[in-house]
This record gives C-alpha cells, sequence and structure tokens, in this order.
C-alpha cells in the first residue's frame, strides 16, 4: 500500500518565542549580537527533522501588523507586552536559517501564522496528503483530523483526534466552541466568565456545539445560566476570534513547497558567522568541506618509524590520536597511532600495529622509548582511553602534559558535556572533523582493527592534527580561568589511577548473578499475573496508556495527575494509590523488579569479562556538571544500597581467592562541607563534636529536645538537612515527606530559622553567581551557570539550585579525587600489592591481600580524613569483607 505524501509545517513564531526563553540571554556574539532566539531555534529545528526530509514543507510566521482579528476586536492580545529589541534583532538571522534549509517561508500581511497553516492543512488534506503541524498551540487543535496532526516537539507529544478528547474533554470539532466557553488569557479572548474546562466539556457533550448551548440556556439554572444569558455576545466573539480561517488566499500552491536538502556550505557558514560552532554539520564529498588532498604518512616500517620518531623536535608538543574501535579502550585493540607534531608543517604518520597488515610487535618496540620518555611532551584527547590501550601492549606511556578532553570539560562543564573530540574540534577550531563512518564507509560491518591502515589513515591523522592545533588554544583558556594547577596537580594524575582501576576491574560471581535474575525474573512473573488478575484481564503493564485505561478507566481509581498524552502512573501516582487498592502497590513492586533485572543482573552479567571473570567499569572524569566521577559500561554507581535486593547484588561482587574487599566510607561529607562553606556555629559544633545532626535538625524544625527525637522525626530531620543542599523547595520536600505544602515550608522556615548561617551563605552564593555568571568550588573549579540570566523562572530557578549545591558536590567531588591521588601514592610508596577498585559516589572500594588488610585500611582512613583541611573533621567508616556487600 503506497504511503501517502507527507507536508510539514513549522509554527515558525510559536518555535521562536519557545526559544527565546529557553535560552539565557547572554548567549551573544563577540559583536555582540544576541543569539539566544537562533541558537534555540537552530536546534529546534534540527530536532524537528530528525535526520529525516519530508518532501514538502514550510515554515510560517506571522506577518508584522495588525490582522483581521484585532480590526474586529482591538484588545485581541493588547496585554502581550511589545516584543523585546533582543528578540527584535535576531529574526532576520532567523530568516536566514530557515531558508539555508532549504524551507519555504511565508508570512502573509492581515493573516496571523495559524491561519496560513491551518488554509495549507486543509488543501494538503484535501488533497489527500497528511500534515505534520509542529507547534505546541492549543489553538491548532481545531483542525486535528484523521490526516491532521500536530507534534509538540518541546514535550515529545504528538495530538490525534483521541488526544485532543482526553486533554481538554472535547473532539477537534468542538474545540473552538470550547474555547469560546473557557476563553484564552494567552490571546486575551474573553469567552465566559465562571466557565471552566469542566464545565466547558459537560455543556458541550449537552448541547452539541456553542449554538445548542445558547439556544437551551433557560434549561440551565444558577451562575452557568446567569453568565452565559449575560455574556452571550462574548461567547459568539471568542468563538469568531478562536477559528482559525482556513480560507486566506495564497499566492503558491502545494507543488510550491517541495523541499530539497539543506544547504549545508550555506549553512555552516551561517553557524561560523553567529559562533554556532557545535552546530557545524559534516560536509558531503563536494561540498565546503570536502576531503582535501593533505598528504598522508603511513609508516609501516620498524626502522623508518624510528628515524621520523627521533627527527621530531625535542621542544615540540606532540599530539596522539589513537584508533581504538568501541566500546572501550580496555577491550579494544590498538588498531594504530595516528602522531602529529603542533605547529609543524609536517604532515601526521599513521603507524598501523593491530589492524590488517599492521606492524604487531615489532611497531610496539619501536614506538616503546619513544611514548616511554618523559621529556617528550604530548597531549591527546582523552589520554586515560590511550594510556590503557598501550598498557595492556605493556608499553608505558610518560610525557603526556596535556588532554584536551579534560582542559575543556575545567573551561566549561556544562557547554560541551560529554566534550566528545568533534564538539571540541568545532568549539576551538570552528571545523568539523570527519566522523569515523567516513573511514569504514563501504566496509561492511568490519571493525578498524580489520581495516588495512589505508582506510583509516586520513580520518586518523586528521583527528591528530586537529587535536595538535586545538590544544595550545584549549590551554590558553585553562591557564586564563586559573585551572592549569588544579589540571596538573589533580585532573591529569588522576586519569592514570582510574586507567589502572579500569584495567584491574572487580571480581563477580556469575553463578550469583544468574541465580538471583532468575529469581527476580518468577517474582516479576508472579507480580504480573497477580495484577493480569485483579485487572481481570491481560495487558502490557509497561504501557502507560493501557495501564492508565486500566487503572482509571476500569478499575475507577482516582485520578491523581494527568500529562500531555493523558493519565500519569508514574510512581508519585501509584504511591498515593497504594492505599487505596491492591493493584497500585503490585505496580510499584513490578517496577522495582523490572529495574533491577534490566538495569543490574543483566547488565551486570553482560558485562563480566570472560577473559578474567571481572567487570571493568569506565570512569568518566568530564561526564558530570559537578566533577563527579561517573561510572558507564556499566554504570556501578546506581548499584542500590538499602534493599534487600541491593545488598544481595554487592554480595555478588567478591575478592580474589587469598584477598579481601575493603570499603571506605565518608560520612555526612556534604554536609560536612555545607559547615565547613557556610561557617554555622550551630552545624560547625554539632559535626565537631561528634553529634548526631539529623537529631538535631529535627529537635529544631520539630521544637523538642534532642533526647526526644523519634525515629520518625529524625527521618524528617535527614531529609530537611539534604534538601538544604540539594535547593529543593517546599513542594518538592512536601513530595518526598509525603506532608501538605504549609507544613514542608514550616520545616525549612524552622531550619534556617536554626542555621541562620546556612541562609545567609546560601543567598551570598547565589547573588554571587548572578553577577559573576559562575560558581567555584574549594579549589577554584568554575561552573557556569547561564540558567541564571534566562527570562524564564524555571530556568532562574534551576539555576538557583545548581548555584547552591555545585560549590557542596563539587568540592566533594575534589576532595574524594585528592584522597584517591594520595592513597594511590601511598600504596606504591609501601609497595603494597594492593588495588583501588572502584569511587562509588562517597566510597572507596579496594582488594587486598589479607596480610596487607590492616594496612590498607589504616592508610585509607587517613588518607580520606585528611584530604582536604575543613573547619569540621571528616570521618571515614571502614570495612572488610569477602564480598563488596560484606564490606560496605
Amino acid at each position: 500500500m503506497a504511503t501517502a505524501p507527507r507536508l510539514i509545517l513549522v509554527d515558525g513564531s510559536a518555535l521562536i518565542y519557545r526559544a527565546y526563553y529557553a535560552i539565557p540571554a547572554n548567549f551573544t556574539t563577540a559583536a555582540g549580537l544576541h543569539t539566544n532566539a537562533i541558537y534555540g531555534f537552530a536546534t529546534m529545528f534540527r530536532r524537528i527533522l530528525g535526520g529525516r526530509q519530508p518532501e514538502r514543507g514550510a515554515v510560517i510566521f506571522d506577518a508584522p501588523g495588525p490582522t483581521f482579528r484585532e480590526e474586529k476586536y482591538p484588545a485581541y492580545k493588547a496585554q502581550r507586552p511589545p516584543m523585546d529589541p533582543t528578540l527584535r534583532e535576531q529574526l532576520s538571522h532567523i530568516d536566514r536559517l530557515v531558508e539555508a534549509h532549504e524551507f519555504p517561508l511565508l508570512r502573509v500581511p492581515g493573516y496571523e501564522a495559524d491561519d496560513v497553516i491551518g488554509t495549507l492543512a486543509r488543501q494538503a488534506a484535501e488533497a489527500g496528503m497528511d500534515v505534520l503541524i509542529v507547534s505546541g498551540d492549543k489553538d491548532f487543535a481545531q483542525l486535528i483530523g484523521d490526516r491532521i496532526a500536530m507534534i509538540d516537539t518541546l514535550q515529545n507529544v504528538t495530538y490525534d483526534r483521541e488526544l485532543v478528547r482526553k486533554k481538554w474533554g472535547v473532539v477537534p470539532e468542538r474545540f473552538v466552541d470550547y474555547l469560546a466557553l473557557v476563553g484564552d488569557k494567552v490571546d486575551n479572548i474573553p469567552g465566559v466568565p465562571g466557565i471552566g474546562q469542566k464545565g466547558a466539556s459537560q455543556l458541550l457533550e449537552a448541547y452539541g456545539d456553542l449554538d445548542g448551548v445558547l439556544a437551551a440556556v433557560d434549561q440551565l439554572k444558577g451562575k452557568q445560566k446567569t453568565a452565559l444569558t449575560e455574556h452571550r455576545a462574548d461567547a459568539l466573539l471568542s468563538r469568531d476570534l478562536a477559528t482559525i480561517d482556513t480560507r486566506v488566499p495564497l499566492a503558491l500552491r502545494l507543488d510550491d513547497l517541495g523541499l530539497k536538502p539543506p544547504d549545508r556550505a550555506r549553512l555552516n557558514a551561517l553557524f561560523r558567522e553567529l559562533e554556532f560552532y557545535s552546530l557545524l554539520a559534516e560536509e558531503e564529498q563536494g561540498g565546503d568541506e570536502a576531503e582535501d588532498d593533505t598528504p598522508v604518512t603511513i609508516v609501516a616500517d620498524p626502522e623508518e618509524l624510528t628515524r621520523r620518531l627521533a627527527a621530531i623536535d625535542p621542544a615540540a608538543t606532540v599530539a596522539l590520536f589513537p584508533v581504538i574501535d568501541p566500546p572501550s579502550a580496555v577491550r579494544s585493540p590498538l588498531a594504530a597511532l595516528a602522531i602529529a607534531a603542533a605547529g609543524s608543517t609536517e604532515p601526521a604518520i599513521v603507524v598501523p600495529l593491530s589492524c590488517a597488515g599492521g606492524l604487531g610487535e615489532r611497531g610496539v618496540q619501536a614506538l616503546r622509548p619513544w611514548l616511554a620518555d618523559p621529556s617528550r611532551r604530548k597531549v591527546a584527547h582523552d589520554a586515560k582511553a590511550l594510556w590503557i590501550a598501550l598498557r595492556r601492549q605493556d608499553v608505558e606511556l610518560a610525557g603526556v602534559v596535556g588532554d584536551t578532553l579534560l582542559e575543556s570539560f575545567l573551561v566549561d562543564p556544562t557547554k560541551l558535556i560529554p566534550h566528545r573530540i568533534d564538539q571540541v574540534i568545532k568549539e576551538y577550531l570552528r571545523r568539523t572533523v570527519p566522523p569515523v563512518k567516513r573511514a569504514v564507509s563501504g566496509k561492511g560491518d568490519k571493525a578498524l582493527a580489520d581495516l588495512e591502515a589505508a582506510a583509516f589513515a586520513a580520518w586518523a591523522s586528521k583527528h591528530a592534527v586537529a587535536i595538535a592545533e586545538a590544544w595550545p588554544k584549549i590551554r590558553a583558556r585553562v591557564v586564563e580561568d586559573g585551572q592549569l594547577k588544579y589540571l596538573e596537580e589533580v585532573e591529569l594524575p588522576l586519569s592514570w589511577v582510574l586507567g589502572a582501576m579500569e584495567l584491574d576491574g572487580i571480581a563477580v560471581d556469575p553463578a550469583s548473578l544468574n541465580t538471583m535474575g532468575q529469581e527476580f525474573r518468577e517474582r516479576l512473573a508472579g507480580y504480573e499475573a497477580k495484577i493480569h488478575e485483579i485487572a481481570g484481564r491481560k495487558f502490557n503493564i509497561a504501557s502507560t496508556k493501557q495501564l492508565g485505561a486500566v487503572l482509571f478507566d476500569e478499575l475507577g481509581l482516582p485520578v491523581i495527575k494527568k500529562n500531555k498524552s493523558g493519565y500519569s502512573t508514574d510512581a508519585e501516582v501509584l504511591e498515593r494509590l497504594a492505599p487505596k487498592h491492591e493493584i497500585a502497590h503490585l505496580l510499584l513492586e513490578h517496577r522495582r523488579l523490572a529495574k533491577l533485572i534490566n538495569t543490574y543482573t543483566d547488565v551486570l552479567q553482560a558485562a563480566v569479562d570472560p577473559r578474567d571473570g571481572r567487570i571493568h567499569a569506565t570512569f568518566q572524569q568530564t561526564v558530570s556538571a559537578t566533577g563527579r566521577l561517573i561510572t558507564t559500561d556499566p554504570d556501578l554507581q546506581r548499584t542500590p544500597v538499602k534493599t534487600p535486593e541491593g545488598r544481595r547484588i554487592r554480595q555478588t561482587f567478591v575478592a580474589a581467592p587469598g584477598k579481601r574487599l575493603i570499603s571506605a566510607d565518608w560520612s555526612q561529607i556534604e554536609l560536612r562541607l555545607l559547615a565547613h562553606v557556610s561557617h554555622d556555629a550551630l552545624l560547625v559544633e554539632a559535626f565537631s563534636k561528634g553529634l548526631d545532626v539529623h537529631r538535631r535538625t529535627a529537635a529544631q524544625i520539630f521544637g523538642c529536645g534532642v533526647d526526644e527525637v523519634s525515629a520518625e522525626q529524625r527521618a524528617t530531620g535527614k531529609l530537611v538537612n539534604f534538601a538544604t543542599i540539594y535547593g529543593q523547595g517546599a513542594t518538592a520536600l512536601a513530595q518526598i515527606l509525603g506532608v501538605a505544602r504549609k507544613d514542608a515550608q514550616g520545616y525549612i522556615d524552622a531550619y534556617f530559622a536554626a542555621y541562620a548561617g546556612v541562609r545567609t551563605w546560601l543567598d551570598a552564593a547565589i547573588e554571587g553567581a548572578r553577577e559573576r555568571g559562575y560558581v567555584t568550588t574549594l579549589m577554584g573549579r568554575r561552573r557556569y551557570i547561564p540558567e541564571l540570566s534566562s527570562k524564564s523562572v524555571t530556568d532562574r530557578a534551576f539555576g538557583e539550585r545548581v548555584a547552591a549545591n555545585t560549590p557542596i558536590q563539587g568540592s566533594a567531588a575534589e576532595l574524594c579525587k585528592l584522597a584517591m591521588l594520595a592513597i594511590d601514592r601511598r600504596l606504591r610508596e609501601a609497595k603494597i600489592q594492593a588495588r583501588m577498585l572502584l569511587q562509588i559516589h562517597d566510597e572507596l572500594v579496594f582488594e587486598a591481600p589479607i596480610a596487607e588488610v590492616d594496612a590498607v585500611c589504616a592508610i585509607a582512613r587517613e588518607e580520606m580524613e585528611r584530604a582536604f583541611p575543613l573547619d569540621v573533621p571528616l570521618v571515614v567508616d571502614v570495612g572488610v569483607g569477602e564480598t563488596w556487600g560484606d564490606a560496605h
């Protein structure tokens, strides 16, 4: 069956305003042009296309000047403020952006964008086309039908007839009548005072349409009858104002809306002009950045390689780019190494190693002395991955003075997360590097290691050259921001420590994991059967739509909240329903078990390396904006602690024969840091005297003696303490505690009354961040917070939370890194065989021979408790066991 042609209609005016308010106002070019709306529009437009090119399309904007609606009703949209000049100056550039995408651009004087979109949608539907309107404007609900849908890309929701009915209680054909009754504050459409969404939908269901409602007004009673009688004219006017005109005279036809591929060269030129380097597109052959004729030198002779390495200026800084296949450097062979000297006119060289026809061990032997020479200055992007790959070849890497990955992160941790090499090159060199797919194009599913060097040499050499050129620019920013000492003393040496941890991995008991996984599946099946029994039928429990129908339509449970797609069935809803019906409790247990299976038992089993029976997770230094280390492949930091199942999962991590696992965990490190930075007398006293700070906070907020605090009150005090760090307000705290918002606000007020120093520090931290644009940690790392200057209240609130918690969480991350470096140094100095294996939040895990356990425990405790001088003592809990669960 042939697919109907599709027309995509983008509500450009709505997109502009969304972009303008979503991106902070301090987005400007070096010349001072505001670009927040342009950048937001560009990224949203890219998301709309999603890599697919529709057959027909157009972007429609409101035309300047009055429309027929203002002529009919001068108050229409009159409450809206005039367009901000910083937005107005961006409009012409947005037009250029649309044109570079080769999209028709429409403005029709006297009509709004809605009317032009409505006219085109009607014409296309009548011509047998499928129409997709891209907008978040509810007014388009009146157009939705069998061939017309609307997608709200911000919410990722596609509206069809059924979703319109569920959200507003009326079918699309009655949506204008609905607006005539309820009005529209956004457009200043009056409606009928006193009639809300529920009343309007009930009236229309009973009497058909607005005319039917007005004709039956004598049958109504009370306020509805009075309102409709007195405001009959307002209702009719509102219907006229809300109705989209689908008969706008247009100078073009549907055939004129055919689309061509975007003009990549024009787009890239515009992105460079606007300094949107992260949006630069990869060029196709023949584009302005097609493959050039830069010579590529493949050195496949060991003697020649030795000569070339010796010929490199000893004072030069040399960029290294390893050719490694995914998923990680731990498991993948080093196919080749690209080497480029910064500032050199000589082309990069590519040394084939484990690839097809590579030098193998002969190449390794030739490289070994040069790579291990600390006097040869080297830089890389993710030097840790290179270090690991070389260690697997028994090659030491020394002389690394820079890492564009780490340095980009230190310059601005949030802008380019995760700071991939293509992101960094776009940002600092204002050009692109070819993707790996360019190297393997036409090679089927072959890995890089299966190819000959000629297939990927150009790709690899371009990356090496780009690193060599970008590094001086990034280093200049690092120095300018005062981050060089921290880079050289913490992040760079830490990457070697983390590399060793990745290589070592941690052993697991696969039999225990398998048994646990089977048990969890059996329990999951039991929950599923019981849920289906209560529901009276089988359905897909994972489907929000099907589950919502069962809970609210069929079982008649009270609707807690709705979202854009209908009923919400999230955890909060189920927790509130659990006391009312057994099925909600079963659903919560089903989800918990499913998460354990999908996130832990299955993932951990798949992650075990069959060669050594150990899991080799990757430790990421540039993923968390606070500087916290993140584990991936798999994510061990999400391993649960407090539940019985979580403890069982930790029991599957085991020590090697003759060894023990050691867990060293800071006690309340973030609250101790809060005491240090705030200098709050009460908080400092509590930690200095070893008091129970959660119990003390509970006594303050409940107005009782410390000895009178119950276990439940202490738990509340603990949550209030941590709510301070995470910047949670009364609404969020109320949801967590399950209390009324006013009670939660009372707890917060009582907390700040007791800990006045904390309130003073928080206010100063937020105000300082607003003035400078960033916050700093104990060691001077910066985190920029553009949200603080956003026009969005939600964004600004987020920025304030970030300003409050980053100095705490970021400093905690630094303390952990300092301790890891000190412990690693002590272990090596003492020639102890023990190894540091994991860093999980505030916990370090070691594996040590039984004879070394006491020494390692002492070293870990000493270095963790003196990682950084604070006004309050750091306290570390240390445990030992044959499994991680026993030790923790």
